[in-house]
């Protein structure tokens, strides 16, 4: 069973998109960034939807960071429950993505540059800034 939700039998696609967890975490991860979205339950389907036609090939690179960071985290904490008794915390888990994208971001677009609070309130504005 799931150890996230304790619902259903953990799959990849219930893991990572369809638990109730994972979609807390999409869902405040949508909110932060500003898009309404009906998401994709199978990984190379949601992951392809998670590109923005319109965007540079760098601000792509972030909107896909953003995408491995939700998958990555939600990962990371389901095994810190298994293996360290933690405790489900969706809102833990998007902050994590947001520092870990954060840092991806100031490290490899190093001519761009703003603040990680600049960052958790203006996503959209900071990827503008960058190139």
């Amino acid at each position: 069973m799931c150890v996230l939700c304790g619902l259903e039998e953990e799959s990849c696609c219930h893991l990572f998109f369809d638990c109730i967890f994972a979609r807390r975490v999409w869902g405040l991860c949508h909110k932060w960034l500003g898009v309404l979205v009906a998401s994709h339950i199978e990984p190379k389907s949601n992951f392809d939807q998670f590109r923005l036609s319109c965007a540079s090939e760098i601000v792509n690179n972030v909107w896909n960071t953003i995408w491995v960071g939700v998958v990555s985290e939600i990962w990371k904490h389901k095994n810190n429950i298994i293996f360290k008794g933690g405790v489900g915390d969706a809102f833990e888990v998007f902050s994590l993505v947001q520092v870990k994208v954060w840092l991806w971001v100031s490290i490899n677009c190093r001519s761009t540059s703003f603040s990680f609070s600049d960052w958790c309130l203006k996503p959209l504005v900071c990827m503008r800034l960058i190139n």
